[in-house]
């Protein structure tokens, strides 16, 4: 038993070798077990924050997101695993289907055209059905809308306008983007004052290779009247300013638009290119007779006036701060750091400025001058700019997080007659200045109660016997992170006696203890969708320093079949092996027990809760002859760990 023991603690030891970000993935298949979809999603994304290109996490999320209801995130789950490893295919149905359920055919269907073509003979059926299944009703729809334009007396008269539009749209579900840029055209033709049609042949053109058109489309719906289309168009061109041929390029696609000929006018002005300037503000007095501002400006530079040509309207200043956050929105790194850098200049102590800084220097791969940027906003004077920074700043040290778990097995034991609780209320203790070692350390406070309803039992010849410590302790401790199912840790309290009627032991003595613990499980356990059997190993080594210093050995194994009866209503009907032991031969310490049980999970319990019926026969092995005893257990399980954000 003592070599078993030293091969336990070789393997806690090896504990604080784990790779970045196993910790948190176990927890969170721990928690997905228990159904807890909310913290093993919280759980599986930290864990990928250390292990981004780790495909099967990715999937397992997804799969994870699925059972919360999250689709569109489970579609991008997917999609990313998919990015890691281009060969499954599995996840690769997910993501198609997914994304048609999402409202992205375009995406969906591109993917199935993918995978009918693969070398797998059920992924080609399935991806071939679903694609017929979108690309028939597309191609019935455009062949019925050209139709309807071949009928119509004149296919270019304001009256079809609707008919091009649905061949239009059903066109670019198709994929078939000649037809789809062909047929917005004709639609602009006819309804030139539809702002967002500029936006919509951007995006076509982009799509089919147009590059050009794109661009000159999107420019000038930026410079649009309508506020909503030149928002959206500003966000897809980002911050460079565009060139003279480019202004010109928008303005063929859009020659009433006055403002685009105003903005390339006055660049025309900055460039010294005054004839091309008056060009342009000629143009826009005959669209607009009324502009008096421009009619003055036309006059200056023609020279009918004494002042000079210089008067025309400098240019504002630059936002720097303005312009360098909406880089970072937009995704222009460069251009964000260099504006943030600016504004920082002019005001060293904008806290936004700062933190901006240190998120676009996280963006653009350079993680220790973001550190230096997050660090400087989380001493800001404003909280919540505070707040925000210092978050960001210990996620990018990979800093752990504050965690609150709960545990609790309230018994009934018919054996005893008697009701037990066990339970621990657990915090974690971030330490950052202790750098890498957070990766495979936690500290902790908890408080943990042992107790029971009775108190104590008679005995005759001798003081009451107590079946518990009757205790609530107070301890710090430290554990090791989850390393292949085992887990190790040290605790130093005080035990508070809360029995005035027990002397036995002190009102409050020394607590040392030690624990090291090992959970496995195979098969289709309590939290999986699927029925079938299952087996799960539970292994302690626990030291107890005022139980005479002793070691404490439990090892249980539960083994059966999980049942789903619909909803949340899941029952495993399955067959206990319990043995504990211990080093110094006490006697109710060392027993072997057997016997069936029903573990559930019913509709109307919370997550995380489960009701368990043992029936046990057992005998105390330290003794000879061995006496037997049977139990009927009731017991109620609930555990729940919750992360606090920075």
């Amino acid at each position: 038993m003592r070599s078993g023991w030293l091969i336990l603690v070789a393997l806690g030891v090896s504990a604080l070798a784990q790779t970045p970000g196993d910790a948190e993935l176990n927890s969170a298949y721990k928690a997905l077990s228990a159904k807890d979809y909310d913290n093993a999603i919280a759980l599986f994304r930290k864990g990928l924050a250390a292990q981004p290109q780790n495909a099967k996490v990715h999937k397992d999320l997804a799969y994870t997101l699925l059972k919360a209801g999250e689709n569109a995130d489970a579609r991008d789950e997917f999609e990313r695993a998919l990015q890691i490893d281009p060969k499954d295919e599995t996840a690769a149905l997910e993501f198609a289907f997914l994304a048609y359920e999402t409202k992205k055919p375009i995406d969906a269907r591109r993917m199935f055209d993918k995978l009918r073509h693969s070398a797998n003979p059920a992924t080609r059926a399935t991806a071939e059905q679903a694609f017929q299944n979108i690309d028939k009703p597309l191609a019935d729809g455009i062949a019925r809308w050209q139709e309807a334009l071949r009928r119509a007396p004149d296919p270019n008269a304001l009256s079809t306008f609707s008919a091009h539009w649905e061949l239009a749209q059903t066109a670019e579900l198709r994929d078939d983007l000649p037809l789809a840029a062909e047929q917005f055209e004709i639609c602009r033709k006819l309804k030139p004052q539809l702002p967002e049609l500029l936006l919509i042949l951007g995006r076509v053109w982009a799509a089919g290779g147009r590059a050009e058109e794109a661009h000159a489309a999107l420019l000038a719906a930026s410079r649009s009247k309508d506020s909503r289309t030149a928002e959206q168009a500003l966000a897809q061109l980002g911050t460079r300013y565009p060139y003279p041929y480019e202004f010109t390029a928008a303005i063929k696609l859009d020659p009433q638009n006055v403002t685009l000929r105003k903005e390339l006018a006055y660049l025309y002005l900055a460039m010294h290119k005054q004839a091309e300037a008056i060009e342009q503000f000629e143009q826009i007095l005959v669209l607009d007779a009324s502009d008096a501002a421009v009619r003055e400006q036309l006059d200056a530079l023609r020279g009918l006036k004494s002042r000079p040509a210089a008067s025309a309207p400098q240019a504002a200043k630059v936002d720097a701060k303005a312009m360098g956050l909406k880089s970072l929105k937009l995704g222009y790194m460069r251009d964000a750091i260099r504006y943030l850098q600016q504004a920082h200049e002019e005001n060293p102590e904008d806290a936004e400025v700062l933190l901006g800084l240190g998120y676009a220097y996280n963006l653009a791969k350079d993680d220790s001058e973001a550190l230096v940027w997050f660090n400087r906003a989380r001493q800001s004077d404003d909280p919540a700019t505070a707040a925000e920074a210092s978050k960001a700043y210990h996620n990018l040290r990979g800093d752990p997080t504050p965690e609150t778990s709960v545990f609790t097995t309230p018994v009934f034991s018919t054996r005893w007659h008697d009701a037990f609780a066990w339970g621990q209320v657990k915090r974690t203790i971030p330490m950052p200045w202790l750098g890498n070692a957070n990766r495979f350390l936690s500290f902790y406070v908890s408080a943990l109660f042992d107790g029971d309803l009775k108190g104590s039992v008679p005995n005759q010849a001798l003081a009451p016997q107590y079946l518990s410590t009757s205790s609530v302790t107070l301890g710090a401790g430290v554990s090791t992170r989850t390393w292949h199912h085992i887990t190790a840790s040290v605790q130093a309290g005080e035990a508070i006696n809360y029995l005035p009627s027990r002397h036995d032991v002190g009102r409050a003595i020394p607590d040392y203890r030690a624990d090291l613990n090992f959970v496995k499980g195979f098969g289709h356990l309590l939290g999986s969708k699927n029925n079938g059997l299952f087996y799960e190993t539970t292994a302690d080594a626990v030291y107890i320093h005022r139980f005479d210093k002793d070691w404490l050995f439990y090892w249980d194994n539960r083994a059966g079949e999980t049942l789903h009866f619909g909803g949340s209503f899941s029952a495993q009907a399955l067959f206990n092996l319990n043995y504990v032991r211990d080093l110094k031969s006490e006697y109710w310490a060392n027993t072997l027990e057997m016997g069936p049980g029903l573990k559930f999970h019913t509709p109307g319990m919370p997550p995380n809760l489960y009701l368990s019926i043992d029936a046990l026969h057992g005998f105390y092995t330290a003794w000879s002859p061995k006496p037997n005893y049977n139990d009927l257990r009731v017991s109620i399980t609930y555990g729940a760990t919750k992360t606090t954000k920075w």
